[in-house]
C-alpha cells in the first residue's frame, strides 16, 4: 500500500469523516432529487422563453455558435475552450442540432406566442449544464453573480461575437426566479455528488501506485462524478451509482494516462498496453517463464507485430534520474558527458566565443575579412599562408601582410576582445 505522509493522512481522515455523513441513497431518494434537478432546469428554460431580453440573448448565442464558433486562441486556458466546445457541439455548424438551432434562432427573433417560444426552446434539448451556464451568463449580464464554469467560458467567447452582446434589463421578479432555479439545481446536483463520494475513493484506490498521488486521483474522480450528476436522468431506468461509475473511472484513468507517464499516450493505447502487460504477468505466473510475443499474441487474439509494438511502447522514455543499474547509486544523467566529446558547459562557452568573434570579424572591411578568415581557417577550411592568400586574391604578399596587421589592430581595439581572449584561455584550461 502506498505510504502517505502525515499531512496527506490528515486530509484523508477529514475527507472520510465528511463522507460518512452522507449515506447511500435509495432509489426513491435518487428519483426525488433528480426530479428537483430537472424541474429547476425546466424553470430556467421557461424563464428564458418568456422574457424578451433573455430570448434575444439566447438567439445571439445560437447564431454565433454557427457563424463564430469558439476558437482555442480566444480563451485563457485550453480547459475552458474544451468545456464550451463540449457543451455547444450539437449546435455548431456541423452538429446534430444545427438546423434546429437555426430555425429556433429565427423564431426567437420574431413575434410569436408564448407557447411557440417555449416549444422552440424545448426543441433545442439543451443539456442541464449548458442551460445553467446560459442562465448564469444572462444573470451576470443583468448585474447578478453566480459561480459556473460554463458561464465563464461563454463570457470569454462573447467578447468575440460578430456583434457585441445585447444589454439585459430584468425585473426583480425575473431575477429572483432565475436565482431560485439556479439554487435548486445546485442543491440537487450537489446532493447526488455528496452521497456518492465514497464511490470516488473506492475507484481512486484501484489506481494507486501509478505515479499519481491518491488525493489527485480523488479530485479527478470527483470532477467525473459532478459531470455524471449533471447528465443523469432517473427516468431512463438506471441507478445513479451505476451511471456514475463509468464517468468516475474514465476521469481517473484519463488523468493517470495524462500525468502518470513521462510520455502521454492516448487513452485507448494505454488500455492496450495495460491489457498486454496484464496478460504477460498472468502467463508468467502460470508457467514461471516470460512468454514470447507469439504466445501473447495468440492468447490475446492480436496480430503478432501489433503486440510487439505495444510491448515496446513503455521503452520510449527513461527518466534521467533513474539508476543506471539496480545496485548503482549513479543516475542516467551521469552518462550524458564524456571525455571524448567534452563537458557540455565547455562546448556552450566555445560556441558563444565563436559567435562573438564572428560578429567582431564582420565589422572589418571586406578585404580584411577575407584575409583573417583565410589566415586562421575560420570558415571550416584549413589555415592558409600569406603566399596562398596572395595567390587567391591576386595581390602581393606584402599587401596581404598589411591587411592582416590592419585587421588585427582593429580587432584588438574593439570592446570586449581582451575579455574574450581571457575566456578562451579559461576554456582551454578546462578542456
Amino acid at each position: 500500500m502506498q505510504t502517505l505522509d502525515s499531512s496527506e493522512d490528515t486530509d484523508l481522515e477529514l475527507m472520510f469523516a465528511e463522507i460518512r455523513r452522507y449515506p447511500l441513497l435509495t432509489a426513491d431518494e435518487e428519483k426525488d432529487i433528480d426530479s428537483k434537478k430537472w424541474d429547476a432546469v425546466f424553470e430556467l428554460s421557461s424563464a428564458i422563453a418568456e422574457v424578451d431580453d433573455l430570448r434575444r440573448t439566447l438567439a445571439d448565442l445560437l447564431h454565433n455558435a454557427a457563424e463564430c464558433p469558439p476558437e482555442v486562441k480566444r480563451f485563457p486556458s485550453r480547459e475552458q475552450h474544451f468545456t464550451l466546445r463540449r457543451e455547444l457541439a450539437p449546435y455548431l455548424i456541423d452538429g446534430d442540432l444545427a438546423e434546429v438551432a437555426k430555425s429556433v434562432t429565427e423564431t426567437l427573433t420574431k413575434r410569436a406566442s408564448k407557447k411557440r417560444y417555449a416549444d422552440s426552446v424545448q426543441a433545442l434539448q439543451i443539456p442541464a449544464s449548458l442551460s445553467v451556464g446560459i442562465a448564469v451568463y444572462m444573470l451576470r449580464r443583468a448585474g447578478g453573480q453566480f459561480p459556473d464554469a460554463v458561464a465563464d467560458a461563454i463570457g470569454h467567447w462573447s467578447r468575440h461575437w460578430q456583434s457585441p452582446p445585447m444589454p439585459i434589463a430584468l425585473e426583480p421578479v425575473v431575477l429572483k426566479r432565475i436565482r431560485k432555479g439556479l439554487r435548486h439545481y445546485t442543491e440537487a446536483r450537489d446532493a447526488l455528488v455528496m452521497h456518492n463520494l465514497r464511490l470516488v475513493h473506492s475507484i481512486a484506490g484501484r489506481y494507486r501506485g501509478r505515479g499519481v498521488g491518491y488525493l489527485d486521483l480523488v479530485q479527478e474522480g470527483t470532477l467525473g462524478l459532478i459531470r455524471a450528476a449533471e447528465k443523469f436522468e432517473f427516468s431512463k431506468g438506471f441507478r445513479f451509482s451505476t451511471y456514475c461509475f463509468n464517468w468516475i473511472t474514465q476521469a481517473v484513468r484519463r488523468y493517470v494516462g495524462d500525468t502518470g507517464n513521462l510520455i502521454r499516450l492516448p487513452t485507448h493505447v494505454q488500455d492496450q498496453v495495460n491489457k498486454v502487460y496484464r496478460e504477460r504477468a498472468i502467463e508468467q505466473a502460470k508457467t514461471g517463464m516470460e512468454p514470447d510475443v507469439a504466445q501473447l499474441a495468440k492468447n490475446l487474439g492480436m496480430d503478432k507485430q501489433k503486440t510487439k509494438e505495444i510491448l515496446e511502447v513503455r521503452n520510449l522514455a527513461v527518466s534521467l534520474d533513474a539508476p543506471r543499474y539496480d545496485d548503482d547509486e549513479g543516475s542516467m544523467v551521469d552518462t550524458l558527458t564524456s571525455e571524448q566529446f567534452g563537458h557540455t558547459t565547455t562546448i556552450a562557452e566555445l560556441d558563444s566565443l565563436h559567435r562573438f568573434l564572428g560578429d567582431a570579424v564582420d565589422q572589418l572591411e571586406k578585404n580584411e575579412q577575407a584575409v583573417v578568415v583565410a589566415r586562421w581557417g575560420l570558415h571550416d577550411g584549413p589555415p592558409l599562408s600569406r603566399t596562398e592568400i596572395a595567390d587567391r586574391l591576386g595581390v602581393s604578399r606584402e599587401w596581404v601582410r598589411q591587411l592582416e596587421r590592419s585587421a588585427l589592430r582593429k580587432l584588438k581595439s574593439q570592446e570586449g576582445i581582451q575579455e574574450a581572449y581571457s575566456d578562451y584561455q579559461q576554456v582551454g584550461s578546462m578542456a
